[in-house]
C-alpha cells in the first residue's frame, strides 16, 4: 500500500467512525440525515479513490464519478442550512439561480462522468474546478448570512468543509495550469480530508438539530490536541531549521542542529509547565466541550435558596448552604467586614467551630484576595505554593484542617468578606468551570448580603429618625408648657394672696404635669398611638382651647357656629395643634391687635384662625412654611408646629391652607371629617 492509497484509506476509516456515531444519537431530524449522508459519500468516495489509485490510472473515472455524488451530499446539505436564511431577507432570488446552475452543472458532469465527456480532460478538470468554486460560494454565503451570536455552532463546520473545497480548488487549479493532476497533491488529499473529520464532529456535537450528542473523552482531546501541538510545532521547527541549513552558508549545519536542539529544549519547557499544561486544559474545555452545569438551571436554584430566607434561618447559613451545595461540600464559615470596615469577623458557620479572631482589612490574606479576586485552594496551595505566590494563610485558617476553598465576596470595587467551604464529598479538585460558576453564585449572594445590611441600616436610621420627629414634637409640646408655668412664676409674686389664682395655679401645675406624663409615655412608644384616638366635641374642644390661651395677648375671640359636631381624633394631639396655631397667631399680632377663631360645619368641620398680624410672603408659604426645623422665631422656635398641624390633620382625612398678605395678616383654615351617625371613624395619629 503506498502513500496516497494509505492515505485515502484511513479518510474513509475516520468518517466511517463518525458515521456510525451520527447514526447512534441521530433523532430522525432532516439535517442530522443530511449530514449522515454527507459523511457516507465521502467514506465511500474516500474508498473508491484509494481503491482505484492514481489519476492516470484505469480505474480513476469511477472515483470522479464518487466524487461528484459527494460533492452534490454537500451541496444539499449547505443548501438545506441556507434555506432558512434566503426565506427571510432579500436574497430569494440569487439563491434559487445558484441553486439551479449548481445542481444543473453537478447533473452535467455526472452524467458525462459516465460518457463520452469523460475523455474529454480539459473539461471534466474544468467542472471539478467550477464545483470546488461553487461550494467555497456556498460556505460563504452561509457564513455571511448566518448571525454571530450563531457562528459559534456552525464556526467549524465552515472549517471543515472549506478545507475539502479549497484543497479541491487547488489541486484542479494546478492540473488545469499543467493539464495534469500532480501526483503528490493528489496523494496528500486524503491526508487533508480525513483532516476534517474532528471540525464536522464538534458541529454535529454542537449543533443537536443535526446531531443530539458525539461523545468524545476530554482525556482523549486534550492529550491528542497535545500531540497534534507538538506535531505543528517540530514541523514549524523543522522548516526553520532547514531555511537555516540552506541559507546558512558555512555554519549552517552547526546553527541548525542548534536551533532544533533549543527548539525540543522549549518544547520540554512548555510541556512540563504546569501553568502551560493547565492554559490548555481550559481552553479545550470552554472551545470544545459542552458546559458542565446547565448555568439557567444554576441560577434559578441559586435565587430560590437565596429567597427562602425568614425568622428561622438567617441569610448568612442560607448563603453557606447554598454555595456549598454546588460543589458538594459539606459545610463553611461565612467572614464579613464590620461595621467599622476595619476587619473582618466570622458572621456564621456550618460544619467549622466559632473563630473570634479578627482579621485585619490590611492584612496580605485580605489584600490578595481583593487583588487576585481568585479562589484559593487551600490542597492546590498546599502541592504547589508556587501558583500563589505572595500569599501568606493567617494562623487561625492553617488551623482549619477541613478548609478546602476560600472564595472572596466582591461587591462593585469592595472586598465584602468571603467564604470558606469546607472539603467536598465528591470533587478532589476544581477546573475552571467549578470556578466560574462559584464565583458567578458568589457575586449574586453577595448583592443579597449587602442588600440585607443596607436595609438593617435603613431600619436603624428609620428609627432614629422616627424617634428625633417625635422628641421634635414632644419638646415644642414642653416649650409651650414651660411658657405656661414660666406665666405662673412670673405672676406669683403679684397675685400669691389671689385664693382664686392660686387655685388656677395648682390646676394648670397639674394640667401640665398630665400632659408631659403623656408625652413621655408616646416618647417611649415611639409613636402617638391611634388607640387613643376618641370622639371630641368641636365646641367644647375648642372653648378649652380659647381658655387655655387667654393669658396671652391678644385675646383670641371665637365665634362657634356650631353644636353637637364631634370629630374622631386624640385628644391632647388635636388641643395642641389647634393651641399651636392659635399661639403662632397671637405672636405674630401686636397686643392691641386681633385673633379671631371661627369654627362652622360646611360638609366637614372649618376652623379658621384669623389675625391682623405681620403677614407672610406667598414664596415663604410655598417652600418653607411647612417644612420641618424652619422658622421664624429665631432660637425661640423650633419649627416644626406648622408641619405637625398639617401632618396630623391630614392623618384626619383632612387639609391646611393659608393664605396671607405680609402687613396685613393671615389666615389659617383647618377642614377635618366629622363624625356621622352611620360610620364611626377611628384616626390614627
Amino acid at each position: 500500500m503506498d502513500l496516497a492509497t494509505a492515505g485515502y484509506f484511513i479518510s474513509s476509516g475516520l468518517f466511517t467512525i463518525l458515521a456510525i456515531l451520527l447514526m447512534t444519537q441521530w433523532r430522525g431530524r432532516l439535517q442530522g440525515m443530511l449530514l449522515l449522508i454527507v459523511v457516507i459519500s465521502v467514506v465511500v468516495w474516500a474508498f473508491a479513490s484509494g481503491f482505484n489509485g492514481y489519476p492516470e490510472d484505469d480505474l480513476y473515472q469511477s472515483s470522479v464519478f464518487f466524487e461528484i455524488l459527494r460533492n452534490l451530499a454537500l451541496y444539499t446539505f449547505l443548501f438545506g442550512l441556507l434555506k432558512p436564511l434566503y426565506v427571510s431577507n432579500q436574497k430569494e432570488h440569487f439563491f434559487k439561480i445558484l441553486y439551479i446552475v449548481v445542481y444543473a452543472s453537478s447533473l452535467f458532469l455526472l452524467v458525462g462522468s459516465m460518457t463520452y465527456i469523460s475523455t474529454n480532460q480539459k473539461l471534466m478538470l474544468s467542472g471539478s474546478l467550477g464545483m470546488s468554486i461553487a461550494g467555497l460560494v456556498l460556505i460563504e454565503q452561509l457564513f455571511r448570512n448566518t448571525l454571530s451570536e450563531s457562528r459559534w455552532a456552525t464556526k467549524f463546520l465552515f472549517v471543515g468543509i472549506g478545507l475539502i473545497f479549497v484543497y479541491d480548488f487547488f489541486l484542479y487549479s494546478d492540473a488545469l495550469l499543467f493539464n495534469h493532476i500532480n501526483r503528490e497533491v493528489w496523494a496528500g488529499r486524503g491526508y487533508v480530508v480525513a483532516l476534517t473529520v474532528p471540525f464536522l464532529a464538534l458541529s454535529a456535537q454542537r449543533n443537536p438539530v443535526w446531531s443530539l450528542e458525539v461523545f468524545v473523552s476530554k482525556q482523549l482531546v486534550f492529550h491528542t490536541a497535545t500531540l497534534i501541538s507538538i506535531g505543528i510545532y517540530l514541523l514549524l521547527m523543522a522548516s526553520a531549521g532547514y531555511y537555516i541549513r540552506i541559507y546558512g552558508g558555512n555554519w549552517g549545519a552547526v546553527a541548525q542542529i542548534v536551533f532544533l536542539f533549543l527548539a525540543v529544549a522549549l518544547l520540554f519547557v512548555a510541556f512540563f509547565s504546569g501553568e502551560v499544561r493547565s492554559k490548555l486544559k481550559v481552553f479545550i474545555n470552554k472551545h470544545f466541550f459542552n458546559y458542565k452545569y446547565d448555568y439557567r438551571e444554576e441560577w434559578i436554584n441559586i435565587t430560590h435558596d437565596l429567597s427562602k430566607v425568614n425568622e428561622e434561618t438567617s441569610l448568612y447559613i442560607t448563603v453557606i448552604h447554598s454555595i456549598s451545595n454546588l460543589v458538594e461540600s459539606t459545610g463553611g464559615m461565612l467572614w464579613m467586614h464590620d461595621d467599622k470596615k476595619s476587619s473582618y469577623q466570622m458572621v456564621a458557620s456550618t460544619l467549622f467551630e466559632s473563630i473570634t479572631e479578627k482579621e485585619p482589612l490590611e492584612s496580605n490574606f485580605s489584600r490578595y484576595l481583593y487583588e487576585k479576586d481568585w479562589i484559593v485552594d487551600l490542597n492546590e496551595r498546599h502541592d504547589d505554593p508556587a501558583i500563589y505566590d505572595g500569599l501568606t494563610l493567617p494562623g487561625w485558617l492553617e488551623e482549619q484542617n477541613r478548609a478546602w476553598l476560600v472564595i472572596p465576596l466582591r461587591h462593585f470595587d469592595e472586598l465584602y468578606g468571603f467564604l470558606i467551604l469546607a472539603e467536598s464529598r465528591a470533587l478532589h479538585e476544581i477546573n475552571w468551570e467549578d470556578r466560574d460558576l462559584l464565583k458567578t453564585a458568589c457575586k449574586q449572594a453577595t448583592s443579597y448580603l449587602a442588600f440585607q445590611k443596607a436595609s438593617e441600616s435603613l431600619a436603624r436610621s428609620e428609627k432614629f429618625s422616627v424617634f428625633n420627629r417625635l422628641s421634635a414634637f414632644v419638646v415644642h409640646d414642653l416649650k409651650n408648657l414651660i411658657a405656661q408655668l414660666q406665666l405662673i412664676t412670673r405672676n406669683a409674686e403679684k397675685f400669691k394672696d389671689n385664693p382664686e389664682f392660686v387655685d388656677d395655679a395648682f390646676e394648670t401645675v397639674h394640667h401640665a404635669s398630665e400632659k408631659m406624663q403623656r408625652l413621655l409615655t408616646q416618647l417611649k412608644q415611639g409613636r402617638f398611638s391611634a388607640r387613643n384616638a376618641t370622639n371630641i366635641n368641636i365646641s367644647g374642644a375648642m372653648e378649652e382651647v380659647i381658655r387655655s390661651h387667654q393669658t396671652y395677648l391678644p385675646h383670641p375671640e371665637l365665634h362657634c357656629a356650631v353644636n353637637n359636631v364631634t370629630i374622631s381624633a386624640n385628644p391632647d394631639r388635636f388641643l395642641a395643634v389647634i393651641g399651636h396655631i392659635i399661639k403662632n397667631a397671637q405672636e405674630a399680632t401686636d397686643d392691641n391687635g386681633y385673633v379671631k377663631v371661627s369654627v362652622y360645619y360646611d360638609n366637614n368641620v372649618i376652623i379658621k384662625v384669623t389675625d391682623n398680624g405681620c403677614g407672610m410672603e406667598e414664596q415663604f408659604i410655598r417652600d418653607k412654611l411647612f417644612t420641618p426645623f424652619i422658622t421664624t422665631k429665631g432660637n425661640a422656635g423650633m419649627g416644626v408646629g406648622v408641619y405637625e398641624c398639617k401632618e396630623f390633620i391630614e392623618a384626619l382625612g383632612g387639609y391646611v391652607t393659608v393664605s396671607s398678605t405680609p402687613g396685613q395678616g393671615s389666615e389659617f383654615t383647618l377642614s377635618i371629617p366629622a363624625i356621622t351617625k352611620q360610620k364611626l371613624q377611628e384616626v390614627p395619629e
